[in-house]
């Protein structure tokens, strides 16, 4: 059976996730998250492609990222991934497949929506019980949502704010405090069934702040 059409919708963010083929270990060492990011920042802008969200788990990789034109999706990802798997398997002489054959990919299709899938993105590492709280985790976006100081491993120079995240807050301040207080509600709430598919509209318009009744739909 020929598989489905790949979804891609320029303009629009859309969530990505690599995982190593049959669970292999994509990180092993802090050189590697950051060598996948440098890859990141460099196809990025080859790509035309915006990054919203990250999140570099030991296994699998998960990106929020709106593609300029319907093309620059998969170029984003090919280049990235190509790339990585190159220079691993050389630095640590392995051979084969390093990510599955197919990646997958969804178009976030309403703010509540993307709203959901920044914070499951963030919280990765604490739903895996890697960290406590996501600014422990060094190879997320949470601390840059959170306004929170410190090492971000070159992170900042590949982020690029969402339209959503903009409008939580007229500065930067602001929209931090109101991710945070998003962020809190989403570890209480624990449901992420929003990101596997389509919520119903936000009542009232785009959300321009985190609370479940318009961030979530």
């Amino acid at each position: 059976m020929p598989r489905a059409a790949r979804q891609v919708l320029a303009g629009v963010p859309h969530h990505i996730v690599l995982r190593g083929n049959n669970r292999r270990r994509l990180f092993s060492y802090p050189r590697d998250y950051l060598l996948f990011i440098g890859l990141m920042c460099a196809a990025r802008a080859r790509s035309e492609a915006r990054v919203h969200a990250l999140c570099l788990m030991p296994n699998h990789v998960h990106v929020l990222a709106t593609p300029c034109h319907k093309g620059a999706l998969g170029t984003f990802v090919k280049r990235v991934a190509q790339r990585y798997a190159q220079v691993r398997n050389k630095r640590y002489g392995t051979t084969g497949k390093l990510f599955e054959q197919r990646y997958y990919s969804k178009p976030m299709k309403s703010e509540g929506q993307l709203a959901i899938a920044t914070a499951y993105v963030d919280l990765n590492p604490v739903r895996a019980h890697l960290v406590d709280d996501g600014n422990d985790y060094d190879w997320s976006t949470h601390r840059i949502h959170s306004g929170v100081p410190g090492e971000r491993s070159n992170l900042e120079g590949l982020w690029s704010p969402s339209d959503w995240y903009l409008r939580l807050g007229p500065g930067p301040e602001t929209r931090a405090a109101a991710y945070r207080a998003w962020i809190s509600e989403c570890r209480l709430r624990d449901d992420w069934d929003e990101i596997r598919k389509d919520p119903s509209s936000p009542k009232g318009g785009a959300p321009t702040r985190p609370n479940r009744s318009r961030a979530a739909g």
